[in-house]
């Protein structure tokens, strides 16, 4: 298990994308889905999270379940002071044409299957099974 920390500044995706290529193991090209999961959970910890804040963190860990499958969690700061948790859920698909809310919605599409654990109130962790392997179907209907 590889395991990293990472700052609160949005600058640093690029080294949470660079963390996350190189312990991959597998084909540069075949990455794609592992690094925009990651780019999209780091980004919804520093969004709704105490790790947005000046010295928050999110700290990301990333194993191999088998030859072909990658687990990647993100582990965030807990809430920030005075708000209640936000725990992580897929919003309805209503506008097409949205410009936001659509993170978690590509973390599902591109995992096997993905969730979180911890307590309300507390840090959270969001975890994705990817498979890097997989095709990624075309869902766009005519």
């Amino acid at each position: 298990m590889r395991t990293a920390f990472f700052g609160s500044q949005p600058e640093q995706v690029a080294q949470v994308r660079s963390w996350c290529q190189r312990g991959a193991r597998v084909p540069a090209y075949r990455t794609f889905p592992l690094l925009l999961v990651a780019s999209e959970l780091v980004t919804n910890a520093w969004l709704h999270t105490a790790s947005g804040g000046r010295d928050g963190r999110v700290k990301i860990q990333m194993w191999h379940l088998s030859d072909h499958v990658l687990s990647l969690a993100v582990t965030d700061d807990g809430p920030r002071p005075g708000q209640t948790s936000c725990l992580p859920r897929l919003s309805p698909e209503d506008d097409p044409l949205a410009t936001c809310g659509r993170g978690l919605h590509l973390v599902d599409r591109l995992s096997v299957e993905w969730g979180w654990r911890g307590e309300p109130g507390g840090p959270l962790t969001v975890w994705a099974h990817i498979d890097p392997y997989a095709p990624v179907l075309d869902t766009v209907e005519a």
